[in-house]
């Protein structure tokens, strides 16, 4: 067991307008004075069903809130909106059952179009040979576990495996994320796993009266599982 306390990542909801207005108003009250110790590394913003058009359209204030409190932004699976997002780089879900452009492409080949500058983040769902994979070619960090469970529905891809996570930090180098906690529990029993970052879906911070408050107490709650 790790004694050491992740870093934050937040996961959106996919998104529509009532849920962008919900992220861009919990983004207004994340504050740097309001987070104080607590580190908010990235948010990964999901487009779901959205075209590509009225993602951007909805991610545009989205990104610039965000980036304005030092919080690098992903965008999930859509690699040709990145140029002129302005967004920090992309969640690619390696992991999704059938082909998708992204999954066919493979980190090597957005690494090689996009260069090191920009984030690639690999969701491998709990397959090690999709992580090894991933970090040989370039990831910036291996995701284990899935959005389903992040929305509470467990035909999207489970929690992350804590003996995967584990494994991981004990024998490879590039960072890790543990998606799927749905509860302080489960989000303790990953942390202490020992992930680098671990995913807060949006139950954990969106439309949060405090959600400095709210994150500030659930890494109190970490430290005191560690």
């Amino acid at each position: 067991m790790s004694d050491f306390v992740p870093r934050l990542m937040l996961v959106s909801p996919p998104l529509d307008a009532a849920g962008a207005d919900a992220v861009a108003a919990t983004l207004a009250a994340l504050a740097p004075d309001a987070l104080g110790d607590v580190e908010v590394s990235a948010l990964v913003l999901r487009g779901g069903a959205l075209d590509d058009e009225t993602f951007a359209r909805l991610a545009a204030p989205l990104i610039a809130a965000a980036q304005a409190r030092d919080i690098a932004v992903l965008l999930e699976d859509r690699p040709a909106l990145l140029p002129a997002s302005g967004a920090d780089g992309l969640h690619l879900n390696l992991a999704e059952d059938g082909k998708s452009p992204v999954k066919e492409a493979g980190v090597k080949a957005l690494r090689k179009r996009f260069g090191e500058d920009v984030i690639l983040g690999a969701g491998c769902g709990n397959s090690r040979h999709l992580a090894m994979t991933a970090g040989e070619e370039g990831a910036d960090y291996i995701g284990f576990g899935g959005f389903g469970d992040l929305e509470g529905d467990p035909e999207g891809g489970g929690a992350a495996d804590p003996e995967v996570i584990a494994w991981w930090e004990a024998v490879m180098t590039p960072p890790q994320v543990a998606f799927g906690a749905r509860t302080p529990e489960e989000a303790r029993a990953l942390a202490a796993a020992g992930p680098d970052f671990l995913a807060l879906g949006p139950a954990f911070w969106l439309g949060q009266k405090d959600p400095g408050g709210a994150l500030k107490a659930l890494l109190a709650g970490l430290g005191e599982g560690a």
